[in-house]
């Protein structure tokens, strides 16, 4: 009796060793994973199984993530970067392409969200996360998106590739295409859900750079964020209840996307976005250990982008800019900025952003309205942030001048601000460069919050 007793204490005394032991490594992956800190709690209600997640976590050797990435969704600007470039399968995060090739379908005209989708054999059967859909069913296709998008259903995902492509490999044809066709250089695609046609076997992959390239697409010509916003959604007319795999949605300020993923050999990945105030992130985690884990360092990422970034407008649309040119012989003309320039940089920095200016001090008319006259090249320090053309805010002379006449050699010249203005000589030399006309040395490399545009 005393040396079951003595048995019993020493068992408990281990088990108790090893979940301290495991704890204190679970606070060490945390604590070392991002640049700050996490505004998001995961649900224990949604932890996902011990099974899978200890078998990856074997192959992993607990890393917190193989990937991650912090960019600004309106420019693109990267604002962290880890292993950005290293080849990853997406698993599920490559129906973000299959939708952006039906909503690219859906704008042509040749088909809408109440389109009907029979749904085939090949989609009911299917495996994976999925809805449970029964081959011969008829369901709108916009009910099918926001499945596959929502709950990550991979029946509903192939039943869209059949339903508006014909087949999944025509699908993945298109979607490589669009790939392409966006610049995403280190993407292939061999599914349309992310499904690997064996385990440890993933027939797509990607890298962050190319998801944040895509997520910025689908933000910016798409509607889906309506639907990856949804915590939970009804489907089919309340056939069945969506619950979103993206933990964020609903728990982390401004998040309204985008999508998950995960397989054996890619581990628990995400593509979130979150928009506060006028700035709107992208982050991007790759290969994390766990479910918890992915969200973890996304809402650390967008936590700390939030915190030291800000968006600055430079210039609006039409803004008259602090610098003249001579048209001819006798006439001025002030140019005024093309579009509307709004760059992101660090809170410290925004005071710092100079504009140079690539504008002639003198040309030969006559202009058009809204005809180029020069570029005007932001930038933050030595990074360039922006470029914009400078125009003429109206006619100057008869006739617009030909194609080439601006294109006269330049010289710079070195502001007492450390920016320049490049000053181009006209090409026969007739009418002579007025360096005094070009934008005053000490006001063309002014900060950008000390412009003010002139009254018009």
């Amino acid at each position: 009796m005393g040396m079951t007793m003595v048995r019993t204490v020493v068992g408990r005394l281990r088990r108790r060793t090893l979940i301290s032991a495991a704890a204190i490594v679970a606070a060490a992956v945390l604590l070392a994973g991002g640049p700050a800190r996490a505004s998001y709690k995961p649900h224990r209600r949604h932890t996902v199984s011990h099974r899978h997640r200890n078998r990856y976590v074997r192959r992993t050797t607990g890393a917190a993530y193989h990937a991650l990435l912090l960019e600004d969704a309106a420019t693109g600007r990267i604002l962290y970067d880890y292993n950005g470039g290293i080849q990853w399968p997406p698993a599920s995060m490559a129906k973000m392409m299959l939708l952006m090739v039906v909503e690219d379908q859906i704008k042509a005209g040749r088909f809408n969200l109440n389109s009907p989708v029979t749904i085939t054999a090949q989609a009911a059967f299917t495996g994976g996360s999925r809805l449970g859909l029964h081959a011969g069913h008829v369901v709108p296709l916009g009910e099918l998106m926001k499945a596959a998008l929502i709950r990550s259903a991979n029946d509903a995902a192939v039943a869209v590739a059949d339903g508006v492509c014909g087949s999944t490999a025509r699908c993945v044809v298109l979607m490589n295409a669009r790939a392409r066709g966006l610049g995403m250089t280190h993407t292939v695609y061999g599914t349309v859900e992310g499904l690997p046609p064996r385990p440890l076997h993933d027939a797509d992959t990607t890298d962050a750079y190319d998801l944040a390239t895509l997520a910025r697409a689908l933000i910016h010509h798409t509607n889906l964020l309506q639907w990856s916003g949804m915590e939970t959604a009804p489907f089919d007319d309340g056939a069945a209840m969506l619950h979103n795999t993206n933990h964020l949605i609903g728990h982390f300020e401004g998040c309204d996307g985008l999508k998950t993923g995960f397989t054996l050999k890619a581990g628990f990945n995400l593509t979130a976005t979150a928009k506060r105030g006028n700035m709107r992130l992208i982050a991007v985690v790759l290969g994390a250990p766990s479910n918890g884990q992915r969200f973890v360092q996304a809402a650390k990422l967008l936590d700390w982008g939030f915190d030291n970034f800000e968006q600055v407008e430079v210039v609006k649309q039409g803004q008259l800019l602090p610098m003249h040119v001579r048209v001819g012989a006798d006439e001025v003309m002030q140019p005024m900025a093309q579009r509307t320039v709004t760059v992101i940089v660090r809170k410290k920095d925004a005071g710092s952003i100079k504009m140079d200016f690539a504008v002639p001090a003198s040309l030969y008319g006559p202009l058009a309205s809204d005809q180029p006259v020069g570029q005007v090249i932001v930038r933050d320090h030595s990074e360039v942030l922006a470029t914009f053309d400078a125009i003429s805010p109206f006619p100057v002379g008869q006739q617009p001048a030909a194609v080439g006449e601006l294109n006269a050699p330049a010289t710079a010249v070195a502001n007492e601000a450390g920016a320049s203005i490049r000053i181009a000589a006209p090409a026969n030399q007739t009418a002579a460069p007025v360096p005094a006309i070009a934008a005053p040395m000490n006001a063309a490399a002014a900060p950008i919050n000390q412009i003010a545009a002139p009254a018009r």
